[in-house]
């Protein structure tokens, strides 16, 4: 913010001369507005800052500050392919032993590390599709991004002791309405109760089989290929008001396997 004579900034404090070569005192601050204005002495505020923006997919913004300058979509598309499939390589490495343990000593796999690892690049697959299919940018980015559902955000909480609630010969959980979807993220959290038998504590599952009322969990999302009902063994002995939460419904980019999941066992 400044004081400007016809463009030029005019220090506060100083003589300063005009255009014309008229010369003025430092204390022409205290001249009243329409002097100043006489003297064609404007008050500028600073430009708005232009609003952040993601380098990944704009240069900047253009000379006029209304508009991103977008990089080629192809480019952008490629780029993000390479970096998917690093990514699927940095989920596999960790269990990568295992196919050189095979090789060299003709060790089986172990079932559940072969799943996982069929689920990386299966979620892979599917990410790169989605990537693949991206028609702008907007859409690219969707890839990477949660969207809502009806139900979030949301909580609801059921007693796990009621095996009205809770099914373990359908592997269901029953809450009137609850307004999940399939694939949508829930986190389940116990607190200090007993646990639902076939689930973990404070983890978060992905909703499959829903209806109106019920709901199953899966440890894994669709686009892995292995969703599958997690089976619900036991009731909670004192879990009257334990919550599932939504986290939305995520995109091929957020849903490789989480290898802590019991039917990996990585």
């Amino acid at each position: 913010m400044a004081w400007k004579h016809n463009g030029r900034t005019i220090q506060i404090g100083k003589a300063w001369v005009a255009d014309d070569n008229t010369k003025h005192p430092r204390g022409w601050i205290k001249w009243d507005s329409d002097r100043k204005e006489a003297m064609s002495l404007v008050w500028e505020n600073d430009p708005t800052p232009l609003a952040p923006y993601d380098s990944f997919y704009y240069y900047g913004w253009n000379s006029d500050g209304d508009a991103l300058r977008p990089k080629p979509l192809a480019d952008l598309k490629s780029a993000k392919v390479k970096l998917a499939k690093a990514e699927s390589a940095s989920y596999l490495k960790e269990t990568d032993w295992y196919v050189t343990r095979k090789s060299e000593t003709s060790t089986a796999i172990p079932s559940g590390i072969t799943a996982y690892r069929t689920a990386v690049r299966t979620n892979y697959t599917a990410l790169k599709t989605a990537i693949n299919n991206a028609s702008d940018i907007a859409g690219l980015q969707a890839c990477y991004t949660s969207t809502g559902t009806s139900s979030s955000p949301n909580t609801i909480t059921i007693d796990a002791t009621s095996s009205s609630v809770v099914s373990t010969s359908d592997n269901t959980i029953t809450s009137n309405g609850h307004g999940f979807v399939n694939d949508e993220q829930v986190y389940y959290d116990a607190g200090a109760s007993a646990v639902i038998g076939g689930l973990v504590n404070n983890t978060t599952y992905y909703v499959i089989s829903t209806a109106t009322n019920t709901f199953k969990l899966s440890e894994s999302h669709s686009n892995c290929g292995d969703a599958a009902v997690v089976s619900l063994t036991s009731l909670s002995s004192d879990g009257t008001a334990q919550t599932f939460t939504s986290q939305g419904k995520p995109s091929a980019g957020q849903t490789f396997p989480n290898e802590d999941m019991p039917k990996y066992g990585v």
